[in-house]
């Protein structure tokens, strides 16, 4: 089956069922709902072939992967005021502590902290082709 925008809404469900059986606070876990949301979005819009989405949990942060079958990574861009689209890697950088690409431009990935006492990760994060945590 083609990837389509249903798939968005599960993939969001299926992340905020995971997270809540991780007992994860909830700020980091609607972070991490919307940042599911965008990348998934990118990959049906952007990518090629079946979508697939791991999400993992350790070290007190949360990594998000959304893989495709293309190579073209993803970039962000400068969506101009009228336009409808074009802001969601933009949402991305500011909701995670880091973001970028791997797999040869295949997997687009997030990092979100998870320790409410942290400081808000509300920052322009600068992709990276670090696969790494």
């Amino acid at each position: 089956m083609a990837p389509a925008s249903i798939h968005v809404a599960q993939a969001r469900g299926t992340t905020a069922a995971v997270l809540m059986q991780w007992a994860l606070p909830d700020a980091p876990a609607e972070d991490a709902q919307l940042v599911v949301s965008e990348l998934v979005t990118n990959a049906i819009s952007h990518g090629s072939g079946a979508v697939g989405l791991r999400v993992l949990y350790g070290n007190h942060q949360l990594r998000i992967e959304v893989t495709d079958g293309s190579t073209t990574p993803a970039k962000r861009r400068r969506a101009g005021a009228n336009d409808l689209g074009g802001r969601g890697l933009l949402l991305v950088a500011h909701l995670s502590h880091r973001w970028g690409v791997a797999d040869s431009g295949r997997t687009t990935y997030a990092v979100i902290p998870t320790l409410t006492e942290a400081s808000p990760c509300r920052r322009t994060a600068q992709p990276t082709l670090d696969p790494t945590w």
